[in-house]
C-alpha cells in the first residue's frame, strides 16, 4: 500500500484549525468587491500573484479608502517596483508624518523569497478587512495605535518566475510559484550586510528613513515534519540592544502563541529543525544562524523588535496563507495592546546604543552623551560579539510531530501517528569572539565602495579634519582563509589578527565612522576584521588585505 502524501496525513489535524476562523474575521463574502480579492481567493487557493496583480491590488486596495497611501521602496534588479501602502488614521504617507504621529511604526514584509508565497496573499486580505470596515474594534484599536507599512512583493522578479517544480516539496500552490532568489541569483535574504542587490539597498534605506518599532518577515518554512502551522524567531544575534529583544522573544511571541491557539486552534512554536544527537534523529531542535546576513538578524542589530515568521510547507497552501493572516493579527493586537512597552523598548534601545561611547568627531575631538546607562545595559554595551556558537536553552523542548520511517535511500518519511518529542533546544547564540566597542572607526582613502556601502545603510560618517594623534588598535593579519566554495558569488573570507595599540594622526581623505550612533553596533559587525559577516567576509577588502601587513581601518579608541 503507498504511503499517504503529506498534505492527507496532515489533513485531519490541521483542517479544523483552519476553518476556525475567528468571529471578528468573517469568511470571504460576495460583497467584497472582484477588484479586491487576491488571485489566492479567486483560484480557491490554486493560483499565486503576478507582480502586475499584486500592484493592482494595491492600487485598489488604496483607492478604496482615505486611510491608505501608496508608495514605492524602489525598483527590482529588472526594474519592478517595490510597492508599500501604509494605513493610519490620519493617513500618512512620509516617514516624517509617521514619527509626528506618536504612534508605532509597524512593517510588515513578504515574498523575499518569491517560492514562499504565504504573506504575499495574507497581507492585502489584511489590508482590505481594516480598510473596508475601520470601525470595528479591533482594527479601530489599531488605527489608534499603529502606522502599518504593507509590503506584500518584495522579490518581484524572483516571483515572475514561476513554476510548478520551484518548491516540489511544498503543497501548493498548484499552478506554481515564484524561484528563491532574486533576477541577479542572490538570496535577497543572504544580502543585508554586502547590499549587492537594489532590492537589499531598497530595504536598508526604507529602514533607515522609517525606522520602524517592528518588523514582520513572512516566510514559508523547508525542513523538519511536525504538527505546527506556523513557526516563529525572535532575532538570535545577541548583539542587538537586550531591550526590544527581550520584549519580543519572552514576553510578545509566547502570549501571541498562546492566544492565536486559543483563538483560532492554530498551534505555534518557535521555528526550528530536528538534529541527529547521539544517533537520536530527534536529538535537539535546532534554529537557524545568528549572521545578520540573514534580515530578523539584521533587524535586530538595527534596534527594531522583529518577528520571523514561517507557515508549515507541507500544510496545505489555503492553511498556510491563513495562518500567516492570523498570525500578522495577532501580533498587530498584541502591539497595540502594549504600545507604550514596546515603543520604549525599542526607542531607548537606540538611544542607549548611541550613548554607549562618547561621540568622537571628525576635528579629534569627543562629545559625553549625557545618557545614564544601568549597569546591566552598560555591560552588554560594553562589548560586541563579533562570532557566536549556538547554545541551549535551560529546559528541553517538547515538539509535536509525527512517528517517521526512514526509506531504503534514506528519505525521511511522515506516517499519519503524532508524536511528541523532548529534546534539547538549541535556540540561543553566544559569542566566542567578541571585542571592546571602540569610540570610532577611521577609514583610509581609498575606499570610496566602503563608505557607500556603509551610507546605505544609514550609518553616519564624518570627514577628517583635526590635526591630532589620537590613540588607535592597530590589527596585523596574521592568517587570510578563503572559502574555496562560492557562496552568493563571493569566497567568504575569515582573518585572524594580532592587535597593537599605538598614536596615529590621520591625514587629509581620512573617514570617521562614529559608534555612538543608533547603529553603531552595526558599524561595529561591519568594519571589524574579525567578523564573521562583516565586509571582510564578503570581499569588500580583498584588495587590502595581505598576510603579515596591518588591517587597514583603524579603531579609535580611549585613553
Amino acid at each position: 500500500m503507498p504511503k499517504p502524501s503529506v498534505a492527507a496525513l496532515l489533513a485531519p489535524l490541521l483542517l479544523a484549525a483552519c476553518t476556525a476562523a475567528s468571529p471578528e474575521t468573517p469568511p470571504m463574502s460576495s460583497t467584497v468587491p472582484d477588484t479586491l480579492l487576491t488571485v489566492a481567493e479567486r483560484s480557491d487557493y490554486r493560483a499565486t500573484a503576478r507582480h502586475a496583480e499584486v500592484v493592482a491590488l494595491v492600487d485598489a486596495l488604496v483607492a478604496s479608502s482615505p486611510l491608505a497611501r501608496r508608495g514605492s521602496l524602489g525598483l527590482t534588479f529588472e526594474g519592478r517596483d517595490i510597492p508599500w501602502m501604509t494605513i493610519a488614521d490620519p493617513p500618512v504617507e512620509t516617514p516624517e508624518e509617521a514619527r509626528a504621529s506618536g504612534k508605532l511604526v509597524v512593517f510588515a514584509f513578504a515574498n523575499i523569497h518569491a517560492g514562499e508565497v504565504c504573506g504575499k496573499e495574507a497581507l492585502p486580505v489584511l489590508a482590505r478587512d481594516i480598510l473596508l470596515d475601520p470601525q470595528q474594534p479591533r482594527h479601530a484599536a489599531l488605527l489608534s495605535e499603529l502606522v502599518l507599512v504593507l509590503v506584500p512583493i518584495y522579490n518581484g522578479d524572483g516571483n515572475e518566475r514561476i513554476s510548478t517544480t520551484s518548491r516540489p516539496n511544498q503543497d501548493g500552490p498548484a499552478e506554481g510559484q515564484g524561484e528563491r532568489p532574486n533576477a541577479q541569483g542572490l538570496d535577497l535574504n543572504r544580502d543585508c550586510m554586502k547590499l549587492e542587490s537594489p532590492e537589499g539597498r531598497a530595504m536598508a534605506r526604507f529602514l533607515t528613513a522609517w525606522r520602524p518599532h517592528l518588523v514582520l518577515d513572512l516566510h514559508t518554512t523547508n525542513g523538519s515534519f511536525h504538527r505546527y502551522l506556523l513557526t516563529y524567531a525572535p532575532p538570535l544575534n545577541p548583539e542587538g540592544h537586550p531591550a526590544p529583544l527581550a520584549f519580543v522573544r519572552d514576553r510578545m511571541l509566547p502570549e501571541v502563541s498562546e492566544r492565536l491557539l486559543a483563538r483560532t486552534g492554530y498551534d505555534t512554536f518557535l521555528y526550528g529543525n530536528f538534529e541527529e544527537r547521539d544517533g537520536d534523529r530527534h536529538g535537539a531542535w535546532a534554529t537557524y544562524s545568528a549572521q545578520p546576513r540573514f534580515g530578523a538578524q539584521n533587524h535586530g542589530l538595527r534596534g527594531h523588535a522583529s518577528i520571523l515568521s514561517e507557515a508549515y510547507s507541507h500544510a496545505t497552501y489555503r492553511e498556510r496563507v491563513l495562518a500567516t493572516l492570523e498570525f500578522v493579527r495577532e501580533c498587530l493586537d498584541h502591539a497595540v495592546e502594549h504600545a507604550d512597552t514596546l515603543r520604549e523598548a525599542v526607542e531607548t534601545g537606540w538611544i542607549e546604543t548611541a550613548a554607549a561611547v562618547p561621540r568622537a568627531r571628525g576635528d579629534g575631538q569627543l562629545e559625553a552623551v549625557d545618557v545614564s546607562l544601568t549597569p546591566v545595559v552598560a555591560a552588554h554595551l560594553a562589548t560586541v560579539g563579533l562570532r557566536h556558537t549556538i547554545a541551549a536553552a535551560p529546559e528541553p523542548a517538547v515538539i509535536h510531530g509525527w512517528v517517521e520511517t526512514v526509506d531504503a535511500d534514506g528519505r525521511v518519511r511522515p506516517t499519519d501517528e503524532p508524536r511528541d518529542y523532548t529534546v534539547r533546544h538549541l535556540d540561543r547564540f553566544e559569542p566566542t569572539i567578541e571585542v571592546r566597542r571602540p569610540l570610532a572607526y577611521l577609514v583610509p582613502p581609498g575606499m570610496d565602495a566602503v563608505l557607500e556601502t556603509l551610507a546605505t545603510h544609514g550609518l553616519e560618517t564624518e570627514p577628517w579634519t583635526g590635526e591630532v594623534e589620537l590613540p588607535v588598535e592597530v590589527a596585523r593579519v596574521d592568517a587570510i582563509d578563503r572559502a574555496e566554495t562560492a557562496f552568493q558569488g563571493h569566497h567568504e573570507v575569515r582573518l585572524e589578527v594580532s592587535t597593537r595599540r599605538e598614536r596615529r594622526a590621520p591625514g587629509p581623505g581620512w573617514t570617521v565612522v562614529p559608534v555612538a550612533q543608533p547603529l553603531g553596533t552595526l558599524a561595529v559587525y561591519l568594519l571589524e576584521p574579525l567578523s564573521d559577516d562583516g565586509l571582510v567576509t564578503w570581499n569588500a577588502l580583498d584588495a587590502h588585505l595581505a598576510v603579515g601587513e596591518d588591517y587597514p581601518i583603524l579603531r579609535w579608541v580611549a585613553e
